[in-house]
């Protein structure tokens, strides 16, 4: 046999071998527990719908889905040990088009952007409000909060840099012509916390991660963050009513999985979550977290993140947003 013949052959030989495992990894996958990341913490917007997925997830695919929060440096720590993880389907990645896009335009050193991943799926699209602790003494409008904003030092949280809790905030001041010091967490849990606790005055979060707690009493929402008013909360302004018209913030979530995961195991996982999607008694749980199935086509999603890509990138430029 000439030498070109064997390595002819031999490039047949590998391609059918690889096409072998590939066949082997979708008929087996999965064999065990997956790992759900989440980059932020406990009782983020995110932590919340992972933990609802992965309630759905399990029975149809037969394996437990085990969410793990890997919060810290801003959602960098869970994006990189997802993009550095075996693209073997066993460690996927729950985030926001934020933590995607906005964290790396922000941090030079974050290192991980979406050629680094395989888009599994959408998920979720959740409004956000802009919220003070619900006391005597806090601000009872946008109006309110302005004026007090600029008559005096004030902070407000976030669930770290670079995410849409910053940047919501970031916005609304900014279009305000006020400014006020960012304090961040390593998620909503201890933002709401310390918000309630009057250590901050302010939080712009999504109504996934702060609805309960509006309910409760101890939250009160000055405005909500989309075009028109959210139905569970008719009698709270849009920012656009409030005075801040051009500021229209939301979460978009979905489900990302290592760049070079088989497309066989990723459809496996796609075809999951769409059931889910498609699962009255889940959009039923969606609602009541306040938050909006996406079910989009994969083409239609990555259009999406390519134009949120564009977006965001942009609006970190604008504000001139950097973090070391």
């Amino acid at each position: 046999m000439s030498w070109a013949c064997f390595r002819t052959f031999s490039r047949w030989v590998i391609c059918l071998f690889f096409s072998a495992c590939s066949s082997v990894w979708a008929d087996t996958f999965p064999s065990k527990a997956i790992t759900l990341v989440v980059a932020q913490g406990s009782g983020s917007g995110s932590d919340v719908m992972a933990r609802l997925m992965a309630m759905y997830l399990a029975p149809i695919l037969g394996q437990p889905v085990v969410v793990e929060n890997r919060a810290g440096a801003a959602g960098v720590i869970g994006h990189q040990s997802v993009a550095r993880a075996a693209p073997d389907g066993y460690t996927i990645l729950i985030t926001t088009t934020a933590g995607m896009f906005v964290v790396p335009a922000m941090n030079a050193n974050a290192k991980y952007g979406l050629a680094d991943y395989v888009p599994v799926a959408s998920l979720w699209r959740s409004p956000f409000a802009v919220l003070v602790a619900n006391t005597p003494s806090a601000p009872k409008s946008i109006a309110d909060l302005i004026t007090l904003i600029k008559s005096s030092p004030q902070s407000y949280a976030s669930v770290g840099m670079g995410t849409m809790t910053h940047l919501g905030s970031e916005l609304v001041l900014r279009k305000a012509g006020a400014q006020a010091a960012h304090i961040p967490y390593k998620g909503s849990g201890p933002a709401l916390t310390d918000l309630m606790g009057g250590q901050v005055l302010f939080t712009t979060d999504s109504l996934t991660a702060t609805m309960a707690h509006i309910r409760s009493g101890k939250l009160r929402a000055l405005a909500t963050t989309d075009m028109s008013r959210e139905s569970s909360l008719p009698d709270v302004p849009t920012l656009a009513e409030a005075g801040l018209p051009g500021v229209q913030i939301a979460a978009i979530g979905g489900i990302f999985a290592p760049k070079g995961t088989p497309k066989e195991v990723v459809d496996k996982l796609a075809a999951a979550i769409n059931k889910v999607l498609s699962n009255p008694e889940a959009i039923k749980r969606f609602a009541t977290l306040e938050t909006e199935p996406l079910n989009l086509k994969i083409e239609s999603y990555i259009e999406l993140l390519r134009k949120d890509s564009e977006f965001w990138g942009a609006m970190v430029r604008q504000l001139n947003l950097k973090q070391d």
